[in-house]
């Protein structure tokens, strides 16, 4: 049989590049101990099964836990596979209800239909949690991309995950989550720099150097810099000078004018429900 590739990044952690191109678009991470895995993103059903049975054929390693870095469904809909395999879940405190709450729409938003059942975190923790024998440290870091986010790092090599805290790709951001905290977002982002990673594994796209969180933190910040100056004004962000600057100095994360514009009206959406 095919195995998933994975990309070694260390001894003992290795990369999964998502595809959406076959609606498998979120990034997977593996970190291996001995004869044992944790994965970090459950992506999809379909890459969850293939990931898991690659991980137990070839590398003789069962996983013990799947960690998702939020709820949202390309992150989480897997979670299925794993906790068909005894897996256990773990997320950062409140993602539990926050799936529950929101991930039947999600889903059906990202699928076109809700599963029948939702599996959410067996497991969760309020500020970090250390599984000593991989060397891996959990931190929460929301509400951010989404209400609870939690960030992945490995000390001794350098590795952060950061799920969609930051993208590689030409798609550009989702601020688009209901309990999205865009200063969350943008306070995430600097104790991601203060971690002074080697590498850095965005929630979607390439591989990424740690410069990847400079510029994705510029781009967040000007963003909702300029939606906040939009909300006092009553105005919207239909600027195309501001527009032309922002595609100038973020090509990579404004993407286009026309996504653009999707992402500052998302922008400008979580500007105005900013609690006063």
């Amino acid at each position: 049989m095919g195995y998933e590739p994975l990309l070694r990044l260390s001894d003992t952690v290795s990369f999964w590049q998502g595809d959406l191109d076959r609606h498998e678009q979120t990034n997977v991470g593996v970190v291996l101990a001995d004869d044992q895995a944790i994965v970090i993103d459950a992506n999809f059903e379909g890459p969850a099964r293939r990931i898991l049975s690659s991980l137990k054929e070839r590398d003789r390693a069962t996983v013990t836990h799947v960690v998702n870095t939020h709820y949202h469904a390309d992150h989480s809909l897997g979670n299925e596979v794993y906790a068909e395999a005894g897996v256990s879940i773990v997320g950062a405190l409140g993602q539990r209800d926050e799936l529950l709450a929101k991930g039947a729409d999600d889903a059906r938003l990202q699928t076109g239909a809700a599963p029948d059942r939702l599996f959410p975190p067996t497991l969760e923790f309020s500020e970090s949690m250390e599984f000593h024998t991989f060397e891996l440290r959990l931190m929460a870091v929301g509400p951010a991309h989404s209400g609870a986010d939690l960030i992945a790092w490995l000390p001794g090599d350098g590795i952060l995950f950061v799920g969609d805290l930051a993208v590689a790709w030409e798609h550009g951001n989702n601020f688009s989550d209901p309990d999205a905290d865009i200063e969350g977002w943008i306070r995430a982002l600097e104790r991601c720099i203060e971690l002074r990673p080697r590498v850095v594994v965005p929630g979607h796209g390439r591989l990424s150097e740690p410069d990847v969180l400079d510029t994705q933190l510029g781009f967040v910040s000007e963003l909702w810099t300029m939606a906040l100056k939009a909300v006092e004004r009553g105005d919207d962000l239909d600027d195309p000078a501001a527009a032309q600057r922002l595609l100038a100095a973020y090509p990579d994360f404004a993407v286009s004018s026309d996504r653009l514009r999707e992402m500052s009206r998302s922008m400008l959406g979580a500007a105005k429900n900013r609690p006063a």
